[in-house]
């Protein structure tokens, strides 16, 4: 069964913020260094420099991944916690209830083995939210970072990005348009998406499609009890107007039958 595209779409987007706001919470307790503050006030400077058309394009952008550098370099330990809030999150979380985020709770969809006996383990869990939920490029920009140069760190995490990107809009077209909802992540980690009832229970795609039959039925009987009425009607109408047109017919034979009389 296909669960609603928007309740998979709204779930992620509440899952986001709660995200957020976890993060909030935890980086305020993650000191932040004078290189950092420095770095990003020169970014919004550098910023404010391009659309004033004080410095070109080429500049600019050399200035930006300098930058960008930097602040991926004084935010190492920023970027650990937020790979672990995120295993967490997405991870721990769904394993030990019920196979939902919070998000997935309030939308009533949660996370399913393809085949429906097996049970999902925690590999499921974590292949699937290393893939979508951008822990393993997280984990990648930070390997990378410390193993590589500046200029190649740059490039190399350039590439990385886009390859994400382009993944994350195809897994989105997959969920929008596929019959069964289920995107690249889905394949590559064995699940599925289903939705549950208010216990939590999954709904049978059986249930649904009966449900859906014989709403059907009931409207097309509903439709053709109309017809009839309508027809029946017309028929009474149309009886009326030939019983009134023979009474009129014989008042008139009788009124010539008296006249000739």
């Amino acid at each position: 069964m296909k669960p609603a595209s928007y309740k998979r779409v709204f779930a992620y987007l509440i899952d986001i913020v709660m995200i957020a706001c976890i993060g909030v919470i935890i980086g305020g307790f993650i000191p932040v260094s004078e290189k950092y503050e420095a770095a990003s006030v020169e970014l919004t400077d550098t910023l404010k420099d391009y659309t004033d058309k004080k410095i070109n394009e080429e500049t600019y952008i050399e200035k930006v991944n300098d930058l960008n550098y930097t602040l991926s370099k004084e935010s190492l330990a920023t970027s650990i916690v937020t790979v672990v809030i995120y295993i967490g999150y997405f991870v721990i979380l769904p394993y030990y209830w019920n196979s939902q985020t919070v998000g997935k709770r309030l939308m009533k969809i949660k996370i399913a083995p393809i085949d429906g006996e097996k049970k999902l383990t925690m590999n499921n869990y974590l292949i699937r939210a290393l893939i979508i939920d951008s822990i393993l490029s997280s984990i990648i920009s930070i390997v990378l970072l410390l193993t590589l140069t500046k200029s190649m760190y740059i490039t190399v995490d350039s590439y990385i990005a886009n390859f994400f990107m382009y993944f994350y809009i195809i897994s989105f077209i997959m969920i929008l348009f596929r019959k069964d909802g289920m995107s690249l992540h889905d394949f590559i980690a064995r699940t599925k998406v289903v939705m549950v009832s208010d216990n939590g229970e999954v709904v049978e795609e059986a249930v649904v499609v009966n449900e859906t039959h014989d709403e059907v039925e009931t409207k097309e009987i509903e439709e053709k009890k109309e017809e009839v009425k309508k027809t029946s009607n017309k028929k009474t109408t149309t009886k009326k107007t030939g019983t009134k047109d023979t009474s009129k017919k014989t008042e008139t034979k009788k009124k010539e039958t008296k006249k000739k009389n």
